[in-house]
């Protein structure tokens, strides 16, 4: 039996506007109950700033734009908005039938409230743009005349459902035409087919899309909050759910309604039957079985484009379903930024289509390879000829070129595809030893990756001896054996043989181990040479990588603005390029920039970079992956959520166990943030059988790679731990070697801004109030120019007493006024210069008499402050003649009076 809707009543002229018949009374009565205001869910999250967005975009006279795919809670977000920004709106949720013209105009008209001026004759088809023009004067002068008789702005969902030629006219003469006053709002699963250039020229139009619609992580974790609250799912659960979904927001609900009625042990989002009903029915119902095909073979690269899919698919030639095309028709599929035509999926939708095994993936992969090798990719080659399983090829595309397959870095990838080839394989190829050698070695699999090269013949070994040596550097530098490394990449860089990619890689491992032994000008020289190589190669992926190596320096020398700058500089060259698969170099920008934002205590936008590049760095099985949830460790402490910050350490061993990465990589790295979220807590008793336990084995006494943004962290919190325990001496003493053995031309500002604090902490422990306050004070001095907030952060608790009084009295940047805000402390009015004072104490001169009054004599001060015995002199005789005395004593009892010191 027909629903009502799909039989045509006997006064119904609508089906068709070839018919002149008069519509009839009542299909007016039927279509004015389609103008309605969607019923809001029974729980949805408050999106102020979304809203005020969207509120914004459909002031008077203005058209917002929404085009996103279905479930970004499109009708949600616009209703909220109407409902607190507008007193009567009407409200049209278009449907298929709507294409008929005749049908579009009777539903405006009733949307604009004048349905009952309208002529009620036969619509023909010549006859639509001028009803509609005058529909529009018609509202305009009953607007002028009575305001509250009008709807002040109208909404035309589901923009999507027209097709037919003179409805899309219709809407963009509507556009065109808008009345004064007015304002419109369209709601669209795919991009409208009309022009809106011009609208959106002149600012009349504002275009919201699926970036603007998606949930942010706090946003996601506020919907899951009652969840959350019951141990439902946890933290990190949740915070893989929004990379998966990246803030889907109606998959994220119904999942979160499953989880409510769910049994002991919940189901995943993907084998949730309620997101899977969504995207079947929402998604996927309106292709045939054909075109389903065809986007499940879509799905199978991580990034396509219509070049290579229509390379690679095995569908009819006919179907003209390409990426672009499935962009346009409002599936997840969107371009990526940066990439000219290329596509990627919704990581949940991806997952989704690729539980549906097709027959053909292997051929399918291999002509990927052969397409991504015309176009000198060996990287993607290799990929999807070992997930193609054409093992023949896979040795062909190492033996072309070992070195170029490893700029990607994509351990995932290349360890994932590994288990097609057979073992006797790849024994049989030197070359493809040396390949998964150094994949092995990335992936911090060292014992691994000597293993497979030591079983090489010496003929092999002859022939591939600079390789060999540029391997085994990599090797000794991830285990901190910085002069063997040197000593394996010299003998690899003397070697003529060398290839341009071995010789770039060889020269990032001397500028690393060099960086690691703080001679941060021949690590410079090396990254030069390396950088130059790179611009010769047409590569980017070597490029970034040279970026990235260049900004490692100037963050282990504590230069955080100036790397800061080389790392967006190097992200903006990563998103000039037309395509590039995931490369390990982008995911450490990414990083390296979240260590400088926290660095500078700005721990919001580094954990929106850390979460940004969480997934990539999971995916290639970067390591890189440590020092994010190291970072994430560190920022939660600082929040004062130990037990999150606990939860990242433990989040990072279990993944570098599961990833068979040698202790030596991260066990040093979990220790030392252990330690430091101990000594938060003065659970000093676990802090000396950990450190006793390091002491026990020997480690060498250098900072992994990835944590060289604080030298000799494990030596700091040694002398913190002796300072808790109140052994002065003993920390004194590994101070005075902590001091010493920076290098005295290149010392790290890390080191120094440490030094001075442990020193003042040490003196506060001894009794001696105004040497520690000296020593605060020159360390506020030389973190100030850098904005280098981190010391302070980090050592936080026994700074609490101490460094408020000096804070309160300092100048006036943002780096202090930061410092201030994270300590709670208010700086006093006038503070450091005196009320009574005609002309206020400088900076330095302050520095001058703080070092006064500890009792050190002029030349002391000189030696102290790098400055000459003259100049220590004038600074004395103004502070005398500023405070109105004549004596050093005199100097310092007027100062306490007055609060400069």
């Amino acid at each position: 039996m027909k629903s009502i809707q799909d039989v045509p009543a006997a006064n119904d002229d609508f089906a068709g506007q070839a018919r002149a018949v008069p519509p009839g009374d009542l299909i007016w009565d039927l279509l004015s109950h389609r103008i309605r205001m969607p019923v809001a869910p029974d729980r949805c999250i408050a999106r102020p700033a979304l809203q005020a967005r969207v509120a914004a975009a459909v002031a008077p006279g203005r058209v917002l734009l929404v085009e996103a795919p279905a479930g970004f809670g499109k009708t949600q977000a616009v209703r909220a908005a109407l409902a607190e920004a507008f007193e009567s709106a009407a409200w049209v949720s278009l449907e298929s039938r709507d294409n008929d013209p005749a049908r579009l105009l009777a539903l405006l008209a009733l949307a604009l409230g004048q349905d009952q001026r309208l002529d009620r004759t036969a619509f023909h088809e010549g006859d639509f743009p001028d009803r509609l023009s005058y529909l529009c004067q018609l509202y305009a002068k009953q607007r002028r005349q009575s305001p509250a008789s009008v709807p002040d702005c109208v909404v035309l969902d589901n923009v999507h459902w027209l097709s037919h030629p003179a409805a899309l006219d219709m809407v963009e003469q509507l556009v065109a035409e808008l009345p004064e006053g007015l304002s419109l709002a369209l709601l669209s699963r795919e991009q409208v087919p009309f022009s809106t250039h011009a609208s959106t020229l002149n600012g009349q139009m504002v275009r919201l899309g699926m970036d603007a619609l998606s949930l942010s992580l706090p946003e996601t974790l506020t919907l899951y909050e009652a969840e959350l609250a019951v141990g439902r799912v946890s933290k990190a659960a949740v915070e893989h759910l929004h990379h998966l979904s990246e803030g889907w927001l109606t998959p994220l609900q119904l999942y979160r309604l499953e989880l409510d009625d769910d049994g002991p042990t919940p189901r995943t989002i993907l084998e949730s039957p309620a997101v899977a009903r969504f995207f079947k029915d929402g998604l996927m119902a309106r292709f045939t079985l054909e075109a389903q095909t065809l986007l499940v073979q879509m799905a199978e690269p991580e990034l396509v484009s219509d070049a290579l899919f229509d390379a690679v698919k095995d569908g009819p030639g006919e179907l003209d379903l390409l990426p672009s095309v499935a962009c346009q028709k409002g599936l997840p599929v969107w371009p990526v930024a940066g990439k000219a035509r290329w596509y990627r999926f919704n990581p949940l939708f991806r997952d989704w289509l690729l539980g549906k095994e097709l027959c053909g993936r292997s051929g399918r992969a291999v002509r990927a390879s052969r397409w991504f090798e015309a176009r000198g990719d060996l990287c993607e080659a290799l990929t999807h000829a070992l997930r193609g399983q054409d093992a023949d090829r896979a040795l062909e595309i190492a033996a072309s070129g070992s070195e170029a397959l490893l700029v990607g870095q994509d351990t995932g990838a290349l360890l994932n595809w590994r288990r097609y080839l057979p073992m006797h394989l790849v024994e049989k190829s030197p070359r493809l030893r040396l390949v998964y050698g150094w994949v092995h070695a990335i992936g911090g699999q060292f014992a691994h990756a000597e293993k497979l090269i030591g079983a090489l013949d010496p003929e092999d070994r002859a022939a591939l001896r600079g390789r060999l040596a540029t391997l085994q550097g990599f090797i000794l530098r991830g285990r901190g054996v910085i002069e063997p490394a040197l000593d394996a990449v010299d003998e690899a860089v003397a070697d003529p043989e060398l290839s341009d990619h071995a010789r770039m890689m060889a020269l990032w491992i001397r500028s690393s181990a060099l960086c690691a032994d703080q001679r941060y000008t021949e690590a410079r020289d090396a990254n030069r040479e390396a950088a130059r190589l790179a611009r010769e190669s047409g590569d980017a992926g070597c490029e970034i990588l040279a970026v990235y190596d260049h900004a490692r320096i100037e963050l282990g020398r504590g230069h955080i603005k100036r790397a800061e700058t080389l790392i967006r500089r190097g992200i903006d060259v990563a998103l000039s390029v037309p395509y590039q698969p995931p490369r390990v170099g982008e995911s450490r920008l990414q990083l390296s920039l979240a260590l400088v934002l926290w660095h500078q205590g700005r721990f919001d936008e580094a954990e929106a970079c850390l979460v940004r590049s969480a997934r990539q760095a999971e995916q290639c099985r970067d390591l890189g992956v440590l020092l994010n949830m190291g970072l994430r460790a560190l920022i939660a402490k600082s929040r004062g959520e130990l037990e999150q910050a606990f939860g990242w350490i433990g989040q990072a061993e279990r993944t570098m166990q599961l990833w068979q990465v040698d202790d030596v990589v991260y066990r040093p790295v979990l220790d030392a943030l252990q330690v430091s979220c101990w000594l938060h807590t003065d659970q000093c008793d676990h802090i000396g059988e950990l450190l006793e336990r390091r002491d026990a084995q020997g480690d060498a006494p250098l900072v992994p790679e990835l944590f060289s943004m604080l030298p000799g962290l494990l030596e700091t919190l040694r002398i913190r731990h002796d300072i808790a325990a109140s052994r002065l001496e003993v920390a004194q003493a590994k101070l005075d070697r902590y001091q010493q053995a920076g290098r005295e031309t290149e010392r790290p500002l890390g080191h120094l801004i440490y030094g001075k604090i442990l020193q003042s902490l040490i003196h506060d422990r001894a009794g001696k109030p105004d040497r520690a306050l000296v020593s605060l004070r020159e360390a506020l001095q030389e973190a100030a120019p850098e904005d280098y907030i981190s010391p302070f952060v980090e050592v936080e608790r026994p700074l609490r007493e101490l460094l408020p009084k000096v804070l309160a009295s300092s100048g006036d940047s943002p780096f202090h006024d930061a410092l201030r805000g994270y300590f709670r402390v208010e700086k006093r009015p006038n503070a450091g210069s005196g009320e009574e004072l005609q002309e206020p104490i400088s900076e330095r001169e302050r520095g001058v008499l703080e070092l006064i009054a500890i009792g050190l004599s002029n030349q002391d001060i000189a030696d102290r402050l790098h400055i000459s015995l003259h100049t220590v002199k004038t600074h004395a005789r103004r502070i005398n003649a500023k405070l109105g005395v004549r004596s050093r004593t005199q100097a310092i009892v007027r100062a306490r009076e007055l609060g400069v010191l």
